[in-house]
């Protein structure tokens, strides 16, 4: 008999305390804490809270940070592995959405529309560990009634904007874009239970989030003769944080749209990023139309004002 079979036989104590920590490994494994799933994203199991059932039992077939939502149920909930890295751009629904510099981490995806038609994504980037921006992708995958879409251009018209702009072309298109404050303080995320199942995952895999971030929203809707629309949102929530900190350059009840130029830090980080939607705003229809060439998207393009610093 070998020296292990010997001591299996005369150790009982020895021999439980081995079943059990083999035990309680096998269970971290497939049952893992957040913080043990965020380091090592390998494991088998969902971190807490993170099982797709439960996700799709959370998550409402409606729009983000808006809460307008396209008609019709969720047929499929997706919680993807966010230990996964995008960066350049993300591809949705046959088209190439960019992405702003930095790390993207897909948080949850999701189909919705009368039979599935609008794919929806939600993504996190993080810069030192700091939740730094989210993005709320939503695509249609064929031509959709209007009356289905109509929801999802509501944000443009709403009094409490920074700021809106609304343009198109007349029988071709529909665009508008918008930027406005988006609290996330207090469990107020969203209307939207999609967005706020993706918020609450976020949190459950212990990733700091902002209790305030601004929303550049993006609508672009294209006319497809008498039979619908092809139309895609994207919505990019910036936080106005220090990089590597949740701290906001300003208290939180300054970012209101009559009091954000009246603090210097605000003031300056709503005109620096004025001034980048605007800039996005053209990539993202060219990345609609699929004219999109990735050469042309330099830093000056893809950097918003929290994107992070080149080291």
């Amino acid at each position: 008999m070998t020296a292990f079979g010997r001591l299996w036989r005369r150790a009982p104590l020895w021999r439980t305390s081995l079943i059990i920590m083999v035990g309680g490994i096998g269970m971290a494994s497939f049952f893992p804490t957040p913080a043990l799933k965020k380091a090592m994203p390998w494991l088998p199991g969902h971190a807490p809270g993170a099982s797709p059932a439960s996700a799709a039992g959370a998550s409402g077939p409606q729009n983000a940070a808006s809460g307008n939502a396209p008609n019709g149920g969720v047929d499929q909930v997706g919680v993807p592995d966010p230990g996964i890295t995008l960066r350049h751009s993300l591809k949705i629904a046959g088209r190439t959405v960019p992405l702003p510099t930095g790390d993207w981490h897909t948080i949850l995806t999701a189909r919705s529309g009368p039979h599935g038609e609008i794919s929806q994504q939600v993504l996190a980037r993080t810069d030192s560990g700091v939740v730094s921006a989210v993005i709320v992708v939503r695509a249609s995958q064929q031509t959709l009634p209007q009356e289905v879409t109509d929801g999802l251009e509501t944000p443009c018209h709403d009094d409490r904007n920074y700021a809106s702009r609304i343009s198109g072309k007349p029988g071709a298109s529909e665009e508008c874009t918008y930027m406005g404050n988006a609290v996330l303080a207090n469990n107020t995320v969203s209307p939207d239970p999609f967005i706020t199942a993706a918020f609450n995952r976020m949190a459950t895999l212990g990733f700091p989030i902002p209790p305030l971030m601004i929303n550049v929203g993006w609508y672009h809707a294209a006319l497809q003769g008498t039979q619908g629309v092809q139309v895609e949102t994207v919505e990019t929530l910036i936080a106005p944080i220090e990089h590597g900190s949740r701290q906001l350059l300003a208290p939180i009840n300054i970012w209101g749209k009559g009091t954000v130029h009246s603090n210097p830090d605000s003031s300056r980080f709503i005109t620096d990023l004025d001034r980048w939607m605007l800039k996005w705003a053209d990539v993202l229809r060219q990345g609609f139309d699929g004219t999109l060439d990735p050469n042309t998207l330099t830093p000056s393009i893809t950097s918003d004002p929290s994107a992070p610093k080149a080291s």
